[in-house]
C-alpha cells in the first residue's frame, strides 16, 4: 500500500516536472533562441501591413468637467494582432496552446489618444501582460483613465446628452504599417452607477493626414452618447425649489386686513435668494449658453419678485387714505367689478346692498325737500288770503248783524286751505323734519359716501388678488415646460446615420508555426 502511494506521488511529479520543462523550454525557444526584435511590427515580408482589431469596454464615466471641457473615463482596450514569429506545435509542447506573456517581450501597438486633454503620457498598460496563441494570436487589454477633449453643451442642464469621442491612432506609424479595424461593438459593463449612462454608442474607422512627409494614419473614433442620470437633479434642486416657489400662492389667499401677505411674499423671496446661492456650486459654468435649470429658477424667482409687487399694490388700494378717496373710474367698474368679478368668482353683494341703501337714503332726503317746497308754497298762499281778508276786518265790525252774510267766497277758500294743511301734516308730515336735521342727513350722507367709494375700492383691490391669485396658479406650473424643450435637443436618437457602419471581425491567424518551436 505505501509503496503504490509513493509510485502515485512519482507519478505526478514527473508530470508537474514534464509541464514545467515544457512551458520553459517553450519560452527559451520563442524569446531567447531566436532574433526577435520587439521595436519592429511583426509581419513576414516588409511590405506587409500589421492589421490591430480593437475594441473599447466602457468601465465608467468618472467626471465630465463642463468648464475645462474634458471627460475622465475609465476604459479596457483590447487590442488584437497576428505575430507570424510567435507560433509553435501544441502537441510537442504538451498540448499548450496560450502563454501568458510580458509586455517586455512582444511588439505592442503604440497605441494613442488623439484628443487628449493630458500632456503626459500613461504608462499604466506597461503593467499588463499580454495573451500568446500558439497560432501567433496575440491579444493585449489594458485599464487607463483617459481624458479626452469633449464639447460639453451645458444648455439642457440637467437633462442634457453629450456626444463624446475617443479617438486613438499610432503614434509613429502611419497606415503602410499599421491599420486598425473594429473588433467588436462598444461594451459597457457598469459596476457602479454614477452620474452619466452609456445611452448608445459607434465606431468610425477613418484617415487622417497628419504630416506632409508621412502618408495617412489609420485611426478610430469611439463616439459615446452619455446621458445625465437627471433623478438626483429633480428630487434635490427642481422639486424643494419648486414647492418653495408654490407657497407665494398662499399669500393671495390671505384677506388683505390681516397684514401678513407681504410678510409672507418677503420671507419666500429670501429663502430663495439663500436657495440660488447653495444651487451655484451644481450648476456647469459655462459662457456659451445658459443652462436651462438656470433659466428655470431664475423664472420661479421672478414670478415670486412680480408677486410682492403685485401684493405691495393691491394693499395700496385696499387701505386707501381716507383723505384721498376718489370715486372709482367708470371703465375701472365695469371691467374689474362687473367683469372680472363673476370669472374669478369674487361676491360683490355686499357692495351692491351698500349701493342700494345709500340710493334709498338720498331718495327719501329728496322727497321730503320736495315736500317741504310743496309746504312753502301753501303758507305763501295761506298768508295771502289772509292778507287779503284784513282789509274787510274792520267793515264786517261795523255791521255785526250781517256777519253770516259777511263770509264771501275768500273765507271758504280759508277754510279749504286749513283743511288740507290738517290733511297733509297727519298723513305725510307725522315727523316733522327740522333745518337741523337737515344738516344731520347731509353729514351722514357724505360719511356714507366715502364708505361707500372706500368699499369699491376694497372690492377692485380683493377682485385683482384673486385675478393674480389665478395667474400665477398657472404661470408657475407652466415654467416646467422648459424642461420639455430637450425633447427638440439637436441629440436626437439618429446618431448612427451619421457613421458608417463597419463588419467586426477578430484577428485570424494562419497556422504557419514557426520553425525552431516545431521541428
Amino acid at each position: 500500500m505505501v509503496a503504490l502511494i509513493i509510485d502515485v506521488l512519482l507519478l505526478l511529479f514527473n508530470i508537474f516536472k514534464l509541464t514545467e520543462t515544457n512551458e520553459v523550454e517553450l519560452r527559451r525557444l520563442l524569446f531567447q533562441a531566436t532574433s526577435y526584435d520587439r521595436k519592429v511590427c511583426p509581419v513576414r515580408y516588409p511590405t506587409d501591413v500589421t492589421n490591430v482589431h480593437v475594441n473599447l469596454i466602457l468601465l465608467q464615466i468618472e467626471s465630465v468637467n463642463e468648464k475645462a471641457q474634458f471627460v475622465t473615463s475609465n476604459i479596457q482596450l483590447i487590442c488584437a494582432w497576428c505575430d507570424p514569429w510567435m507560433t509553435w506545435n501544441p502537441a510537442k509542447y504538451n498540448n499548450i496552446t496560450e502563454l501568458s506573456v510580458s509586455h517586455n517581450y512582444l511588439w505592442i501597438p503604440d497605441v494613442i489618444l488623439v484628443n487628449s486633454a493630458e500632456t503626459k503620457y500613461s504608462g499604466n498598460r506597461e503593467h499588463y501582460a499580454l495573451i500568446l496563441r500558439h497560432d501567433g494570436y496575440v491579444r493585449f487589454m489594458f485599464q487607463d483613465l483617459w481624458k479626452s477633449m469633449c464639447k460639453i453643451r451645458a444648455k439642457y442642464f440637467p437633462f442634457d446628452r453629450q456626444m463624446c469621442t475617443i479617438i486613438i491612432r499610432s503614434g509613429a506609424r502611419d497606415k503602410s504599417s499599421i491599420k486598425f479595424y473594429q473588433r467588436r461593438l462598444i461594451q459597457r459593463h457598469q459596476f457602479i452607477r454614477g452620474e452619466w449612462d452609456l445611452q448608445a454608442s459607434y465606431t468610425e474607422l477613418f484617415e487622417e493626414k497628419i504630416s506632409e512627409h508621412m502618408s495617412n494614419f489609420s485611426m478610430v473614433r469611439f463616439t459615446l452618447i452619455l446621458a445625465r442620470n437627471r433623478l438626483y437633479y429633480v428630487i434635490k434642486i427642481i422639486l424643494p425649489f419648486s414647492l418653495v416657489s408654490c407657497v407665494t400662492l398662499f399669500t393671495f389667499l390671505l384677506p388683505p386686513q390681516t397684514g401678513e401677505k407681504l410678510t409672507l411674499n418677503v420671507t419666500i423671496l429670501l429663502s430663495l435668494v439663500i436657495y440660488l446661492q447653495l444651487l451655484s456650486q451644481y450648476i456647469p459654468k459655462s459662457e456659451d449658453e445658459t443652462p436651462l435649470l438656470t433659466m428655470f429658477c431664475n423664472a420661479n424667482f421672478f414670478l415670486v419678485f412680480v408677486s410682492c409687487i403685485m401684493t405691495v399694490y393691491v394693499l395700496f388700494l385696499y387701505h386707501r387714505p381716507s383723505s384721498d378717496i376718489h370715486c372709482v373710474p367708470l371703465l375701472v367698474r365695469r371691467i374689474v367689478l362687473d367683469y372680472l368679478a363673476p370669472i374669478v368668482y369674487c361676491d360683490c353683494s355686499k357692495l351692491k346692498r351698500s349701493t342700494n341703501k345709500t340710493k334709498h337714503r338720498t331718495a327719501t332726503t329728496s322727497s321730503l325737500l320736495a315736500d317741504s317746497d310743496q309746504l312753502c308754497l301753501i303758507e305763501r298762499y295761506v298768508s295771502c288770503l289772509l292778507a287779503s281778508s284784513n282789509k274787510n276786518y274792520t267793515a264786517e265790525i261795523q255791521t255785526t248783524e250781517n256777519i253770516s252774510s259777511s263770509l264771501d267766497e275768500q273765507g271758504v277758500n280759508l277754510l279749504k286751505c286749513l283743511y288740507v294743511i290738517k290733511a297733509y301734516i297727519r298723513h305725510k308730515w307725522a315727523n316733522v323734519i327740522t333745518s337741523s336735521d337737515l344738516e344731520l342727513n347731509v353729514t351722514s350722507d357724505t360719511s356714507d359716501m366715502k364708505q361707500q367709494r372706500l368699499d369699491e375700492w376694497q372690492q377692485v383691490a380683493l377682485v385683482l388678488d384673486r385675478l393674480f391669485f389665478l395667474i400665477f396658479i398657472i404661470s408657475m406650473p407652466c415654467t416646467a415646460l422648459l424642461f420639455l424643450t430637450t425633447r427638440f435637443s439637436s441629440l436626437g436618437n439618429d446618431f448612427k446615420s451619421e457613421y458608417t457602419t463597419h463588419e467586426t471581425e477578430d484577428a485570424k491567424c494562419n497556422m504557419s508555426y514557426n520553425l525552431a518551436a516545431w521541428s
